[in-house]
């Protein structure tokens, strides 16, 4: 019987807007800001909650970008090339302060490499992470504890959250859903098309709620 596991891709402060007076330490917040960026926390934690037991997995993952790389650009065309975000010991590229984060959890990082061209840029996929401390790979891990369904959530939906869908449902064959309530996308035009992807390639939508009961009902 395989495994279910709870993904949750780069919720990170420096994908989180700036909001004056919500919180006492805004280091890091709005370097690359999505908006409505910080509604995903409330659902991701329900999820955190009911992932918490023995027979259930939970991972995370975090850009983790060197400061000179060609992933950054003074002129982004917020394609292959962004505003500098979430940069490897920063404040920006810790998790947001209210995500639980259990003890348990696997935590992954991506986008180390300091590219020449940003066309060569892997960080977008958190198939391509690994265990900072480990070195294991995140398609290691999710084989080592049999994993075969992946539920994911996080930032943002159009890019790291779908191509981490995409790639997982393709190069290793896990079942995939996107809790849509736990994501958020840059772009209306991307968000589309990464929905149109998800449709063609299987990957599932769902809500917190329905997954919740769900869960309840298995």
């Amino acid at each position: 019987m395989t495994e279910l596991a709870l993904g949750i891709i780069d919720a990170q402060r420096g994908f989180m807007p700036s909001e004056t007076g919500e919180s006492p330490d805004q280091a890091g917040f709005g370097e690359l800001p999505v908006a409505d960026g910080r509604q995903i926390i409330a659902p991701l934690n329900r999820l955190v909650a009911v992932y918490s037991t023995p027979d259930r997995h939970i991972f995370t993952t975090q850009d983790w970008h060197p400061r000179d790389t060609a992933h950054f650009s003074e002129q982004p065309d917020y394609r292959t090339t962004w505003p500098v975000h979430c940069v490897a010991n920063s404040p920006g590229a810790e998790l947001h302060p209210k995500l639980v984060v259990p003890a348990k959890t696997a935590r992954f990082i991506k986008g180390v490499e300091p590219l020449v061209r940003g066309e060569d840029d892997t960080s977008y996929s958190g198939y391509f992470s690994h265990d900072r401390q480990t070195g294991t790979s995140l398609p290691e891990w999710l084989a080592d504890y049999n994993i075969g369904h992946v539920l994911l959530g996080g930032l943002t939906l159009d890019y790291c959250v779908g191509k981490t869908a995409l790639d997982l449902r393709h190069r290793i064959g896990v079942e995939v859903t996107v809790a849509l309530d736990t994501t958020r996308g840059i772009d209306p035009q991307s968000t589309t098309a990464m929905l149109e992807a998800f449709k063609a390639s299987g990957v599932q939508l769902t809500t917190t709620d329905e997954w919740m009961h769900t869960l309840s009902e298995a």
